[in-house]
């Protein structure tokens, strides 16, 4: 049978050994980071669009009938509508929100 002593320090030095191997396992996850973000997104987005075809064949279909160019300013275009659509909600929910607790402190003075 072995030193009870002995048993002690070997596994001080896999604990430590171990520790040392999951440092560089995160060190190499953190590099890894980006690169799986960007295929997360990826796949999220090929998710989305299996689950919604028709956005991919009114797509096709505006690409075969405005053409390469004509689609892209179009597309540029409703981004645009989109995004300012997007912050002006967030904006009117800001705003309902603050009158919904303005509200509620006025009612219980």
């Amino acid at each position: 049978m072995d030193d009870p002593i002995e048993i002690a320090r070997r596994r001080e030095r896999l604990i430590a050994r171990c520790a040392a191997q999951r440092d560089d396992i995160a060190g190499a996850l953190r590099a890894l980071r980006g690169p799986i973000a960007i295929a997360d997104r990826v796949c999220s987005a090929a998710l989305y669009l299996r689950a919604h075809p028709a956005l991919v064949i009114a797509a096709v279909a505006g690409l075969a009938v405005l053409g390469r160019r004509n689609l892209l300013s179009v597309a540029t275009r409703g981004l645009a509508v989109w995004r300012v659509w997007r912050l002006a909600s967030a904006w009117v929910e800001e705003g309902m929100a603050f009158a919904r607790r303005r509200g509620r402190g006025a009612g219980k003075s």
